[in-house]
């Protein structure tokens, strides 16, 4: 994806633009074309075959590798356009992405610039509470991030094992041997971690060096023997990638070994196109194919930052004119970038071609990518600066006007009427992400088995309580808080990212994060053991995000019934009684940009039915109505009034995403939850 079109072989310009276009297709069409995402693994090939091969020339013919010189010609080819296309989506995102969206989306732009997006989309990957974020406009340049990585340790590698060849006297050799460990080492790398955490080994570089190694091992393969041979290869390569683009999902564990499909295919394609003889060569430079591997760098840059900011500037989905319309529009502005920023800023005696040194061209790129990083950076600043002057201001509207707020303008009813200015919110829907109240004594994360436990009210209080649950149960602390304060009680609080309390096992992103679920719950059940019984025990978690290992032929819902019940058993033969919190209810996944987009509209435009949004059973429900000794507390007539679920009730945004409580809502729900609780508890 990196290498100048003039100077390769058209066979290979042709898989380019055949990389690129079932890239484009995946994004646009991704149930039609839902292994497109392979096309990535043909651009690695490729690179890893002429980066690799170009290098191993240069120190076969001059005796070194100039490094300095390589990573100079690097910062010419891939900077200039990338530092645009990440300028002008930065600048894209002030225009038109809502406000709650600036924080993810300008900080993916500083690490795109920076090379390391492949590392903070692992990262945020297997983060429950960021792997459901919105792609941001520079998502896509996770592949360069690994491309990018690919560039700066492959130069040094190689001069290790040239230097180690001087030594043993067998250049060739050692570089085929050094190079092959590296592939098998990260193959089996990909494997084992695509089976215990896909998610990461999606995106991290250890996973991909393979492909990379792949192609360049084939720097090293004897010619085909003949022009059938060749075409053979081409052939059946062709046929390798194609069908991976069709057969492979994103349903199935990838990249692991199911990678090698199309990579061996594309490398069986290099392989055969050295010889495949002058027809196939005419077929692969025509004139259309040629264009389109000649821009593909800069077509893969453009096509993903239309495709996402689009759809906010037109404020609907796209339909079917506006994604072919984005395919032309991504062809132009990959032809006109190339001709009139790539080429001339690389070429140009005057910018970075000539005679400049790799020193200027290593000053000149950072101070590039200063400039972008600074861009993103300023928005950032903008936007926690309206953060803190928001949450002044809705301090002051909480503290004046507690009676009419979210949950208790349900209460209070018409009494409320016009008590509040309608365009007021609280918190500023653009930053409601942050309103949350959180105790790290309270909370274990997604791969941790040590029970994490806070306690509020008194330590000698006559009623003892205590609330487990995963994240659902973590959004009400500001109400555990309050109770506890209002009524003299001790609540004792243990919650899990992603975990609740429950004998069935859970199925998680990677084995870590099963084994930090299971083994919390066995300290959880260790600690209920040992300390005296709790006069109630508050259990609340998501109910759509189950995800449980069931016996053959048993339904989910029964399954999660089944589990609730076994691991309260413990309890209630104590005398402990369980009071469940019916979860709240789950919105779209865009509620909260939605209601920055629509504000004093956002109940029209953004509520969402409650039998969508409460779903059709409730499995905590369901098991607290088999226990006698369980209880209830269904909060729907207040997030959902007349049968419908807003986003925005009595001036208060309720959602920080599409499924957890604000603190600011949460406290307004404390009188109502006070009171179903004590009659709960009698």
């Amino acid at each position: 994806m990196s290498s100048h079109a003039k100077d390769l072989r058209p066979d290979i310009q042709a898989m380019r633009a055949i990389a690129v276009v079932a890239v484009f297709a995946y994004h646009l069409w991704p149930s039609r074309v839902p292994g497109g995402f392979v096309g990535v693994d043909v651009f690695f090939v490729i690179s890893g075959f002429l980066i690799t091969g170009n290098l191993i020339r240069e120190a076969e013919r001059t005796g070194r590798i100039d490094v300095w010189s390589f990573w100079s010609r690097r910062i010419r080819r891939l900077l200039p356009a990338a530092l645009l296309v990440i300028a002008l989506s930065s600048v894209a995102v002030f225009a038109w992405v809502p406000e709650n969206l600036w924080p993810q989306f300008l900080r993916e732009s500083i690490a795109a610039t920076l090379y390391v997006q492949n590392w903070v989309l692992a990262g945020d990957s297997v983060d429950y509470l960021a792997a459901d974020n919105a792609p941001s406009a520079v998502q896509h340049f996770w592949t360069l991030s690994v491309e990018e990585q690919f560039y700066i340790f492959t130069p040094l590698l190689l001069i290790l094992f040239l230097v180690a060849a001087r030594r043993l006297m067998a250049k060739r050799a050692i570089l085929l041997a050094g190079i092959g460990a590296i592939t098998l080492a990260s193959f089996a790398d990909s494997v084992w971690l695509t089976s215990v955490n896909a998610p990461a080994a999606y995106f991290v570089t250890t996973t991909r060096a393979w492909e990379f190694g792949v192609g360049a091992l084939l720097v090293f393969a004897p010619p085909a023997m003949s022009v059938r041979a060749g075409r053979a290869a081409v052939v059946a390569g062709l046929i390798g990638v194609v069908s991976s683009v069709f057969v492979i999902s994103a349903e199935l564990p990838f990249p692991g070994a199911l990678a090698a499909w199309p990579v061996l295919a594309t490398a069986a394609m290099i392989w055969g196109g050295r010889a495949m003889g002058s027809r196939w060569v005419a077929a692969a430079d025509f004139r259309p194919v040629r264009f389109t591997g000649d821009v593909s760098y800069a077509a893969y840059l453009w096509h993903w930052p239309l495709i996402v900011i689009l759809p906010f500037a037109l404020d609907r989905a796209l339909t079917t004119v506006d994604k072919l319309g984005i395919l032309v529009a991504t062809l132009a502005l990959a032809g006109l970038s190339t001709r009139f920023v790539e080429d001339p800023i690389r070429y140009s005696p005057r910018l970075l071609g000539g005679g400049r040194s790799p020193r200027t061209i290593a000053a000149w790129g950072a101070a590039g990518m200063a400039v972008v990083v600074g861009i993103a950076g300023i928005g950032l600043v903008t936007t926690d600066t309206r953060r803190v002057e928001a949450a002044e201001a809705a301090e002051v509207v909480v503290t004046e006007t507690p009676e009419c707020l979210g949950a208790m303008a349900i209460v209070n009813g018409t009494a409320c009427d016009g008590v509040v200015a309608p365009d007021v919110l609280v918190p500023d829907p653009a930053h409601a992400s942050t309103d949350s109240f959180g105790r790290p004594d309270c909370w274990a994360g997604v791969d941790v088995a040590e029970l994490h436990m806070c306690t509020f009210g008194p330590a000698d209080a006559e009623v003892r309580l205590a609330a487990i649950g995963d994240s659902h149960s973590n959004a009400l602390l500001a109400a555990y808080r309050a109770l506890a304060q209002r009524n003299g009680w001790r609540i004792d609080v243990a919650g899990h990212n992603g975990c609740f309390w429950t004998t069935s096992l859970q199925v998680k992103r990677t084995q870590a994060m099963v084994e930090g679920c299971e083994g919390w719950k066995a300290n959880l059940n260790a600690y209920l053991a040992a300390t005296d019984p709790y006069d109630a025990i508050l259990v609340t978690n998501a109910r759509d995000r189950l995800h449980l290992v069931v016996d053959e032929g048993e339904d989910m819902i029964d399954a999660a019934v089944r589990g609730l019940l076994e691991a309260w058993a413990t309890q209630t033969s104590r005398g402990t009684r369980i009071i469940a919190i019916r979860d709240n209810p789950a919105m779209a996944a865009d509620v909260v940009t939605c209601v920055v987009r629509h504000r004093t509209l956002a109940n029209e435009r953004c509520s969402r039915p409650a039998r969508r949004a409460l779903g059709t059973r409730d499995a905590l429900v369901e098991a607290a109505a088999r226990s006698d000794n369980a209880r209830v507390i269904d909060l729907t007539d207040i997030y959902c009034p007349r049968g419908v679920c807003l986003p925005v009730i009595g001036n208060v945004v309720v959602y920080q995403d599409r499924d957890h409580l604000t603190a600011t809502f949460v406290t307004s729900l404390v009188p109502v939850l006070d009171g179903r609780l004590r009659a709960a508890l009698r």
